[in-house]
């Protein structure tokens, strides 16, 4: 069987590469974009993700634009929205329309056990390998 895909949007070095050793020690499959232009490429790009970790800031656009492109492209995947604004405030319609709640978001600074348990709660069958 073969890891879930999954991809880490942050521009923050720093944040793909925390998020790349968890995942990778969950046994999944990480792709990273470090703006908003990469991601929107690798979503088009590749023929199957599993779940979309997104940063709402972005040097170049908004979380919610990877969200959408990622929604049309694999509806059935998981979202999670990592961010230091923790409120979906200002775009909450757009958030909902895509399957996304306050309850799909971790908070900056967040740990290793707070991603590990919201990744397994968005990947079909609790995170383990598909």
């Amino acid at each position: 069987m073969s890891p879930y895909s999954v991809l880490v949007v942050d521009d923050e070095e720093f944040m793909r590469n925390i998020c790349g050793r968890v995942l990778r020690g969950m046994g999944h499959e990480p792709v990273f974009a470090g703006t908003l232009a990469e991601a929107l490429e690798k979503i088009n790009a590749l023929e199957r993700l599993d779940l979309l970790i997104t940063d709402l800031h972005l040097p170049d656009g908004h979380g919610i634009e990877a969200a959408s492109c990622f929604h049309g492209k694999f509806p059935g995947a998981g979202m999670l929205v990592i961010t230091a604004f923790l409120s979906l405030d200002t775009h909450i319609e757009e958030f909902q329309a895509l399957g996304v709640s306050e309850n799909d978001m971790l908070s900056k600074p967040f740990s290793v056990s707070a991603l590990e348990t919201a990744v397994k709660a968005k990947l079909p069958g609790r995170g383990g390998p598909p």
